[in-house]
């Protein structure tokens, strides 16, 4: 058994002045520019054989070729619209007359609505397909398709600027998302299986059908703000802007903003009830600075519950917070900086939720940042487990008995700490010595806080370097061709290069020759009968050190 509902609100009509037409084979209409960004003057009936049909309203520079090609389907002509209005002569028309066109002639096309903020955990299943995937923010909703929501409530966006919310534990299914040309005109009907949604939909263009549909009711909307709940007992109603033609099975009444009405699965009664009024606050906006802190409002005579949704305004509009109570305050302790709005709703014995009351919330907590010491800034280390520490000035106070906040460091090889090389746990140290040794390398590093209220500030970011030692280089051969000598050893890791030094003293008391080489060997021309000694170092860049490794005997004999 399906019943119905249809919302409606006051209805306007774009009135325009009277012009002269000139011509008599064209009606003026409003030039292509018009037609893309004026107002339509329009209305939406049905004639006396049932034909549903759009009217719309004549304006100066209106032809009847343009309406034709803008808003007509390829089946249609403008001499098919002379014949539907009975025009025998064209230069009848003036602006201000009347143009009937049947609602199947306008062009229809697919709009998909677009997710617009998404909280929490959301899923999409698309059409012909069994596989749900997740939902993600901007993703554009064809029909066919069907979300549900699980800990999160989503908000989504419709071709003409209308939103609904969803909230959580929720099923809704899309079963028609379509534009009609530049008339404005919608069709969009969707069904919500179970759970709850909340509508944000302006005045439509007449001849528009919005129409949300669950197992027991349909919602045709017109313009208006209402809440609809869906379980598998009942569909119930909660009409904050505009009224409602709620139809039951063998009945329907007219539901005004401020009431609520319910039908139960398999019944045709409707019950309507007066909506719980909303709590009252003293405060329109509050300034906190500190935490934590507590929200009070006056109790409703008719409230046995409160319902508080707090939205960040600068995130897209996402509730960061959502739940129901029965006290009448709440605590703020964890909660990010930022602007915020607070709405508060009564929920009475039957489930049924009121207005909101709203106000603002500004969060303007000082933040504790960690002040470094060690390292200093640029500061290059020697070894490859550097120790850490930092300060906190604010907690140098009897007031605090030297408690520190929680801390935690991080250390990553790039500034913006995309790559953190450290897993640290928060601890109310304020010192750290690393346990795995760090690369030669030049490193960064900061100090997360996090405060009382569970936000986290960073310090200032501060480089190091960590200096290595090139591994010292032993010369493995050494081969004699005449008089020419051939030095070979091993490359070395991160060496750059490599300095050779020839001497005919053990201690290289004298130098006879130094060399830089690119390639791990040498090709010397040295004197026969002489004792030489020569030994080799790596060459590293700033952040390595490097030591010349064991002396080699050269001696050539002649031959």
């Amino acid at each position: 058994m399906w019943t119905s509902m249809i919302l409606s609100r006051n209805n306007h009509t774009y009135q325009t002045p009277a012009f002269a037409i000139n011509g008599l084979f064209i009606l003026q209409l409003v030039c292509l520019f018009f037609l893309a960004y004026a107002p339509i003057s329009l209305s939406y009936a049905a004639d006396n054989n049932g034909l549903e049909e759009w009217h719309y309203t004549l304006r100066p520079g209106d032809t009847l070729q343009e309406i034709s090609l803008n808003l007509l389907n390829h089946q249609y002509s403008w001499s098919d619209v002379v014949k539907h209005n009975r025009v025998d002569k064209l230069d009848t028309l003036a602006p201000g007359s009347i143009i009937k066109i049947p609602m199947h002639w306008l062009k229809q096309q697919p709009k998909p609505a677009k997710v617009k903020t998404l909280e929490g955990i959301a899923q999409i299943k698309k059409a012909r397909s069994t596989r749900y995937q997740s939902l993600k923010t901007d993703m554009l909703i064809q029909v066919g398709d069907e979300i549900a929501t699980r800990n999160g409530n989503i908000v989504i966006e419709f071709a003409d600027n209308s939103t609904i919310r969803l909230e959580a534990n929720s099923n809704l299914y899309f079963n028609k998302l379509s534009h009609f040309g530049k008339s404005g005109m919608v069709d969009t009907r969707l069904r919500l299986k179970n759970g709850s949604l909340t509508t944000d939909i302006p005045p439509l263009v007449k001849g528009s059908r919005y129409e949300i549909k669950t197992p027991s009711a349909v919602a045709a909307v017109r313009g208006t703000e209402f809440r609809l709940h869906s379980s598998e007992n009942e569909t119930r109603l909660e009409v904050l802007e505009g009224s409602v033609e709620f139809s039951g099975e063998h009945g329907q009444i007219i539901v005004d903003a401020g009431k609520g009405a319910s039908i139960k699965n398999g019944s045709s009664r409707i019950e309507v009830i007066n909506l719980p009024s909303p709590p009252r606050r003293e405060l329109a906006q509050d300034t906190i600075r500190k935490l934590p802190a507590k929200i009070q409002w006056e109790k409703s005579r008719d409230a046995k519950a409160y319902q508080i949704q707090l939205t960040q305004k600068d995130k897209n509009g996402n509730v960061v917070q959502d739940k129901v109570q029965q006290d009448n305050t709440m605590s703020i302790d964890q909660i990010s900086n930022g602007d915020y709005e607070l709405a508060i709703r009564s929920i009475d014995a039957d489930g049924f939720k009121g207005s909101d009351s709203i106000s603002k919330l500004s969060i303007e907590i000082d933040l504790v940042k960690a002040k470094l010491i060690t390292p200093t800034k640029a500061e290059i280390i020697s070894h490859t487990t550097p120790s850490f520490m930092w300060e906190y000035a604010v907690y140098n106070t009897e007031d605090n008995n030297n408690q520190s906040p929680l801390s935690r460091l991080d250390i990553a090889m790039d500034k913006g700490f995309t790559a953190l090389i450290t897993d640290n746990e928060f601890t109310k140290t304020n010192t750290f010595t690393l346990e795995q040794p760090l690369i030669p390398n030049p490193y960064f590093w900061r100090i997360a806080t996090l405060n009382h209220n569970s936000q986290l500030s960073f310090s200032e970011t501060r480089m190091f370097h960590i200096k290595g030692w090139l591994v010292p280089i032993q010369i493995l051969s050494v081969n004699y061709l005449e008089k020419q000598v051939g030095l070979f050893w091993s490359p070395v890791a991160n060496a750059e290069g490599y300095i050779l030094q020839i001497s005919n003293q053990s201690d290289f008391s004298t130098i006879l020759k130094e060399e830089k080489l690119n390639k791990p060997r040498a090709h010397l021309l040295l004197n026969e009968n002489q004792q030489y000694y020569a030994r080799v170092k790596g060459i590293g860049n700033k952040l390595y050190s490097s030591k010349f490794g064991p002396v080699q005997e050269v001696f050539i004999t002649p031959k």
